[in-house]
């Protein structure tokens, strides 16, 4: 469900992995990013986060079948992974002590928008596609994902995506405040750039 890299020093890579269902965040990738953040706190040699998608798509957004269809899953468990959604997004994610870099193409949806909001540089391909599209599903959007976009986007902005549930291309959102920057070619390579600056710069401030 995650794709794990340590490989860049200073550096984890977390790829979202789960192409077949356009990275969509179901439970089991819900408590792999629970698990992998809280490990996170602990590594004073990672200085970086670079997220990404495996597979032409960042994410989906959150898995509502999964999530709310309980004929297949225990109660328990499905509460759990309630549970484990509202950490990583509310705390983990905005509490890590290493800086956020996040790099997206295709979809970038509903439930993954909490991610754009904590990173401290986002980089989108030029097509990618982002929105809010729970209405067209039945759901109202809501809690963290709408906090996340009215911290990122104006009210206006958050209404239109949130009521309509239209996808908005890559530099629609970057005038709307939800990406840093739009490139014509692979994300990925310009945000691990980014975080390798910082984690030369964090590093080198580190050892003095």
């Amino acid at each position: 469900m995650l794709r794990i890299d340590d490989s860049h020093q200073g550096i984890r890579l977390i790829g979202l992995d789960r192409a077949a269902k356009r990275n969509a965040i179901g439970v089991e990738m819900t408590l792999a990013l629970e698990a992998c953040l809280m490990q996170l706190r602990h590594r004073a040699d990672l200085y970086a986060v670079v997220f990404h998608g495996i597979g032409g798509h960042f994410s989906a957004g959150m898995d509502l079948k999964d999530f709310f269809d309980s004929s297949s899953r225990n109660p328990d468990e499905l509460q759990r992974a309630r549970n484990a959604t509202e950490h990583w997004r509310c705390h983990l994610l905005r509490e890590l002590p290493q800086r956020v870099f996040t790099a997206i193409e295709g979809y970038c949806l509903g439930g993954a928008l909490p991610i754009l909001q904590a990173s401290d540089a986002v980089i989108a391909h030029d097509q990618a596609k982002l929105g809010m599209p729970e209405i067209n599903f039945g759901f109202v959007p809501g809690g963290q994902i709408v906090k996340s976009v009215g911290l990122m986007a104006s009210n206006r902005a958050l209404s239109y995506l949130a009521l309509t549930g239209k996808l908005i291309d890559a530099e629609q959102a970057l005038r709307w405040g939800l990406v840093s920057k739009v490139v014509a070619q692979d994300p990925l390579p310009m945000a691990l750039e980014l975080a390798g600056q910082w984690a030369r710069q964090a590093s080198l401030t580190q050892a003095q």
